[in-house]
């Protein structure tokens, strides 16, 4: 069995596990990571993909595309720059979030968690840090890629997994991440840095199961991070500037007071 094979057999197990919990709401930007937990989960059921932007935007257009493809049902939650504004105000009451990228790309999954039906969320969280998916990998010898994969993986663990599960939890529901599974993440772990990021690709091992999966364009599919493919992060800087503000800022004005 080659690496790729024993990813996705490891990944079935991980996103049948999350399917059997009941209805299943997948945070779905039509990219490689989602869909390929999409194509998975729809072995087990009829999860519903949900895709959150602003009008135009790259997520809701290739969120749609990619739900076609694989024929799965697809919930298109738009937002106006207005809702943008008070999502991110909701979502700073739940967590006090300083870091604008953070905060914009949480947005999603608060958004998500507000207006689904599902109990259980699945997400792609996880994806880049273990198979090498942020532009600035390209550019790093094998051993500084290991040594940023391995650091930014603790970051995530320590720092966003948690916020995941506090922003479901506050609207009672809960959040698996397939790619964070122990065995997912051992068989990843396997596989050298080498192989993840090679050619001008990042992922590699992700695109390779796509192909496998039957979905060449969705192994083709560039990544876009969340705060920009959804159009969010171009909402925020776009009223901090009308603010007269830095983002930083802005994000800091948008917070509740804190109560005495």
């Amino acid at each position: 069995m080659s690496d790729v094979e024993r990813l996705l057999k490891a990944l079935q197990e991980a996103v049948k596990a999350t399917m059997a919990k009941g209805d299943v709401g997948i945070l779905f930007s039509g990219g490689l990571d989602s869909g390929i937990l999409a194509a998975l989960a729809g072995n087990h059921g009829d999860p519903r993909l949900y895709t959150v932007g602003v009008e135009g935007s790259h997520d809701l257009r290739t969120g749609q595309e990619t739900a076609e493809e694989l024929q799965l049902p697809w919930t298109e939650i738009m937002l106006t720059p207005d809702e943008v504004i008070t999502a991110t105000r909701d979502l700073l009451s739940v967590c006090p979030i300083r870091d604008p990228v953070v905060l914009s790309f949480q947005l999603p999954l608060h958004i998500v968690a507000a207006r689904s039906k599902e109990d259980v969320l699945m997400s792609g969280q996880g994806a880049d840090e273990l198979f090498g998916g942020y532009s600035r990998y390209l550019s790093m010898s094998p051993g500084d890629l290991e040594i940023s994969m391995n650091n930014d993986l603790a970051k995530l663990l320590a720092e966003v997994q948690p916020l995941d599960l506090k922003i479901a939890a506050h609207f009672s529901k809960s959040i698996d991440h397939p790619f964070l599974d122990p065995e997912v993440r051992r068989v990843a772990s396997r596989i050298a840095v080498t192989d993840k990021v090679k050619g001008g690709a990042r992922k590699v091992p992700l695109r390779e199961a796509a192909l496998l999966l039957g979905y060449p364009s969705l192994a083709n599919r560039e990544k876009k991070a969340a705060q920009y493919g959804s159009g969010f992060m171009k909402v925020l800087k776009a009223r901090s500037r009308r603010a007269g503000m830095d983002l930083s800022e802005f994000v800091s004005a948008l917070a509740p007071e804190p109560s005495l």
